[in-house]
């Protein structure tokens, strides 16, 4: 399978916010949302085909990012995302976790310590848990003892869930752990101002924008998000949520672009945040 996509930013291109699966695990999350939200996705659910899709529209880097609804199932996707990510090194896993699983500290390990994962992705829409739930603080703890980093869906967009989605539930575990170097998805929607202070306080926190530009239907505050990526140029990280989107990866580009922000703002969203966010000490 081959798009055409147009080509509308010719330097380097990281996409933060990528997901893949096993093919099986990816057409029972396609159906899914099919039979929840009338979504139809165009993209295959064959990972290796998704991956040259991506670099055919230019990306050099990706985020691939895992994430898992139920405990114990952590283990086999890791090692999937560990084996795939050696055939395609121009990814940077992020590995699943569940604080339900049953060898918590084993699946820790494994993804910080043996795969030598950059992070680890928790989903606070598909698990019933809050950020700042005590029993995700393992979780937190190795990651600082490790000096890795961590993705999270914590926000009400574009589906909200307001007892465990909210900026409120971030900001109290930042809070318990300010040295967390963390990216909150979606850039936070709809809480951008409570994001400004947090981004303001701790200077490890990011934002993505993943899915943001990639759906017309949902409505954008865009004077507020321009205003926040022109006071934070060194803190958003650009993202598609690809393949979780109805049409190209390169849309959210294209829309940037058309802000014509100095070409600097855009090095940083496209590339070279993603690698300080890495790098925190670089």
């Amino acid at each position: 399978m081959s798009m055409n996509w147009p080509r509308n930013w010719d330097g380097p291109l990281c996409d933060s916010h990528v997901h893949l699966f096993p093919e099986k695990l990816l057409r029972a999350i396609y159906g899914f949302f099919r039979q929840h939200y009338g979504w139809e996705l165009p993209f295959p659910a064959d990972p290796d085909r998704l991956a040259v899709l991506l670099q055919e529209q230019g990306v050099g880097r990706a985020f691939a990012l895992a994430y898992i609804h139920k405990p114990d199932l952590s283990r086999s996707l890791n090692r999937w995302l560990y084996d795939f990510s050696a055939r395609n090194t121009w990814l940077v896993p992020f590995g699943a976790v569940h604080p339900l699983d049953r060898d918590l500290k084993l699946v820790l390990k494994e993804a910080l310590v043996k795969f030598k994962f950059a992070g680890l992705k928790l989903h606070f829409l598909v698990m019933p848990y809050r950020p700042d739930d005590e029993r995700l603080f393992p979780v937190y703890e190795a990651l600082l003892e490790q000096k890795r980093a961590l993705v999270l869906h914590a926000g009400s967009f574009p589906l909200p869930a307001e007892d465990r989605l909210g900026s409120r539930y971030v900001l109290r575990l930042l809070s318990r752990y300010p040295g967390l170097q963390l990216v909150v998805s979606h850039l936070g929607l709809y809480d951008l101002e409570a994001y400004r202070e947090m981004l303001e306080a701790f200077p490890g926190l990011y934002l993505d924008t993943a899915f943001v530009f990639q759906n017309g239907a949902f409505p954008l505050p865009m004077e507020q998000i321009r205003r926040l990526i022109l006071d934070f140029p060194g803190r958003i990280l650009h993202g598609s949520d690809f393949p979780f989107i109805a049409g190209s990866p390169l849309q959210g580009v294209a829309r940037l672009l058309q802000w014509r922000l100095p070409e600097q703002i855009y090095r940083q969203l496209f590339y070279a945040n993603a690698l300080s966010f890495l790098k925190p000490d670089s």
